[in-house]
């Protein structure tokens, strides 16, 4: 529809077809096995709010939601129609693997092609929105939702985010909208714990949490969702500085801003809004278009308006972002658009799903006992070798029926592997708040298959958390294996020394025992529908890893929040001053992860030289060097460029990620790498709070990991 009839349109539309727009339900109130992923309030919605409402979510099947669709269309004014919108958070029907096994790939591309198959997926079931992706910096793992980000660094959350992004967009009928979500600061919650409040400095929040967001807006995302937390105990929803001052009058962002669940009726118990009247009009003024299941907008803007408390411009001018949105999305001339036009779980998207995890695999120890031999015996052990449970809580358009397990890939590959579970899998219910009980003995373990186990033999264990362990409202305290695994793990180390342990998780572990008694470790993370497959090729050499860590795996629990990105210290620890009691450390551990940020191992070696760092006369930063393969297999190696400013009027960190490149080589073969880098990303806010991006003597490195570099020089911009 052209723009001018558009806002035609939005002139004849009365004030309760207008705020209608800016409402969305949950499909409850259409279909009563819509997927509820919030609380529902008791008090129902008028009867023409669900006449006019703008938007549903959570309504699986496109059958029911043609159905809605042409019901609801056939008794709107203006039969305008409905935007279906769901949580397609890391595939539709193929599920890949979670965001931050993704992140783990260091591969935008593949990232983006998995996103585009979600989003053709999605569309062909009716859904033409999707909550995703979220961008959240996380570097606390007791969080549950830092399985749905892209882990701790910024500067990869901005780039997997806007490659995300492109992804679900596409430019045709099969394209979704995107939503980037949370802004801002909600990776940062207080002790992990779940809706807890944030509190990170003005220069924090704006240099690490505000930079995905700057960087993924680039791809024109529809959508921005609120978080749940306060940024200087100003509760975002509310927060006029930061949704219209920042976000849209400096960062331009044009689109929609829509709350998170029932986010604006929690203004009054965050205690800045006296009743609904005031949480509408604070997030109305604030520029939250659409109120995802609150009463705040469905109860009160109608009569706030009319009072004269808020001016209708604001309603005209949320709906009208509505209205747009729903026209970029072409549902104006096909309310239908998309739907039943792609196949789900084909060939294709198997083998993508395949890809994604296969990349997203990190091998984080290896005692030259992997790859094994089909020819070898080996004893896979472990509840997840005969479990089908590798999507994750939020996969909820997903099925296990088409997911094979392990034991199902050994079979079907001919490969002779004994299978032994050796305990049971934790069950949902026992994964629900304060369910999760230490195990009393030895009972839940198979004794009669340990005995299996020689001294000579190789076991692979397959061990991790229940996929309803991490998620949204799944914060840990303790980031340790079920108390079943941890004691089948025991027995196993008793009668072998030959073990791989395989990780799935949906967050890092504590895996200080794991480390010490395997010989080889790789973190799976939740990988999705084709997950098994991935796991045992991996192991046989099939494929080679090439994941590197997004997220550190901490030492314990006592180091988190973690990450590479320290800021400086004037009592730092170092090689020459160990015995310095007065310096910045733990007296009981490492300051160090167990694996760091950007680290991952593969079968072949590769040698990153010849870095060369240098100003253009594009007055850009240049940075060259040469990769290899020196190895005897086909791989592929992330080189990694770190900056630290050197002297600034304020503390720094202590090095930035600032490119990435992903190199597949063949043995023997080498390729250079060149970044080229604009002056305003080494940019940081100073005393003032002034942006300075010159006069700024930078250390610019060049490894394979956040802790080994192959080579580095200084520069002054």
């Amino acid at each position: 529809m052209e723009i001018n009839k558009l806002q035609q349109l939005l002139s004849e539309m009365s004030l309760q077809e207008k705020i209608g727009q800016m409402v969305q339900l949950t499909g409850v109130y259409f279909d009563k096995e819509a997927v509820l992923t919030g609380v529902v309030d008791e008090q129902l919605p008028p009867e023409w709010i669900i006449q006019y409402s703008g938007s549903v979510l959570g309504v699986i099947g496109k059958e029911k939601i043609c159905d809605i669709q042409s019901k609801y269309m056939e008794q709107h004014p203006h039969h305008i129609p409905l935007l279906f919108m769901a949580d397609v958070i890391h595939g539709c029907r193929t599920i890949f693997p979670i965001p931050l096994g993704q992140a783990c790939s260091f591969n935008p591309e593949l990232v983006s092609e998995a996103a585009s198959i979600a989003a053709s997926e999605a569309s062909s079931e009716g859904l033409k929105a999707t909550f995703s992706p979220m961008i959240d910096v996380s570097r606390d793992p007791r969080w549950g939702r830092i399985m749905e980000s892209f882990g701790e660094d910024p500067y990869v959350n901005g780039v997997m985010g806007e490659a995300m992004v492109d992804g679900y967009q596409q430019k045709n009928d099969e394209g979704i909208a995107a939503c980037l979500k949370h802004f801002a600061g909600y990776g940062a919650v207080n002790a992990g714990r779940e809706y807890n409040d944030v509190e990170i400095s003005q220069r924090t929040f704006l240099e690490q949490y505000v930079k995905p967001f700057r960087m993924a807006l680039k791809a024109k995302p529809a959508m921005i969702m609120t978080a749940f937390n306060a940024i200087d105990r100003k509760p975002i929803s509310g927060n006029k500085e930061l949704l219209r001052d920042l976000l849209r009058d400096k960062e331009g962002f044009d689109g929609t801003v829509i709350s998170d669940w029932g986010s604006i009726g929690q203004l009054k118990e965050q205690g800045v809004a006296a009743d609904m009247d005031e949480a509408a009009s604070q997030a109305i003024e604030a520029g939250v278009d659409i109120d995802m299941m609150s009463p705040a907008y469905m109860f009160r803007l109608e009569e706030l308006v009319k009072n004269g408390q808020i001016p209708e411009s604001f309603i005209d001018e949320s709906a009208f972002r509505v209205l747009m949105m729903k026209n970029q999305l072409g549902l104006f001339e096909n309310p239908f658009a998309g739907i039943g036009k792609s196949g789900n779980l084909t060939q294709y998207n198997r083998t993508k799903a395949y890809q994604m995890a296969s990349e997203s695999y990190v091998l984080l120890k290896n005692e030259k006992i992997l790859p094994l031999s089909q020819k070898q015996k080996v004893i896979w052990a472990g509840p997840y070798v005969t479990s089908k449970e590798f999507l994750s809580r939020w996969a909820i358009f997903g099925e296990h029926e088409p997911v094979e397990t392990i034991e199902d890939i050994l079979q079907d590959k001919k490969i002779n592997g004994v299978c032994i579970p050796g305990c049971r899998m934790l069950s949902e219910e026992e994964c629900r708040i304060w369910q999760v009980k230490p195990v009393d003995s030895d009972e839940e373990i198979d004794e009669q298959w340990l005995e299996m186990i020689n001294r000579e033999d190789t076991v692979v264990c397959v061990l991790g958390e229940h996929e309803s362990q991490s998620g949204e409202a799944a914060s840990r305290a303790f980031l340790t294996l079920p108390e079943e695994q941890q004691r089948l793990f025991e027995k196993i180390v008793k009668r072998t020394d030959n073990i791989v342990t395989v990780i799935i998780s949906g967050r890092p572990l504590d895996l200080r025992r794991i480390s010490e008694k395997s010989k080889a470790v790789i973190m799976a993370w939740r990988p999705g529908t084709m997950g098994a497959e991935g796991i045992v090729d991996l192991v046989y050499g099939m494929i080679n890893p090439s994941g590197k860590l997004a997220v550190s795996i901490p030492w314990c629990v006592g180091q988190v929040p973690i990450s590479y990105w320290d800021i400086k210290t004037g009592h730092v620890l170092t090689e020459d001053n160990l015995e310095n009691r007065f310096t910045s450390r733990y007296m009981d551990i490492p300051n160090s992860p167990l694996y760091p940020f950007g680290f991952g191992l593969s079968y072949t070696e590769f040698d990153i030289s010849d870095v060369e760092v240098k100003i253009g006369q594009d007055k850009r930063v240049h940075v060259h060097c040469n990769v290899s393969n020196t190895g005897k297999v086909a791989g592929a190696e992330v080189v990694q460029c770190y900056y630290e400013t050197l002297q600034t009027s304020v503390v720094r960190p202590k090095k930035e990620l600032v490119r990435f490149q992903k190199v597949f080589l063949d043995p023997g073969e080498a390729k250079s790498v060149d970044f080229s880098i604009d002056s305003e990303e080494f940019s940081y806010y100073d005393k003032n709070m002034e942006i300075v991006s010159s006069g700024m003597q930078l250390r610019i490195s060049v490894g394979n990991s956040s802790d080994h570099e192959c080579g580095s020089s200084e520069i002054y911009i």
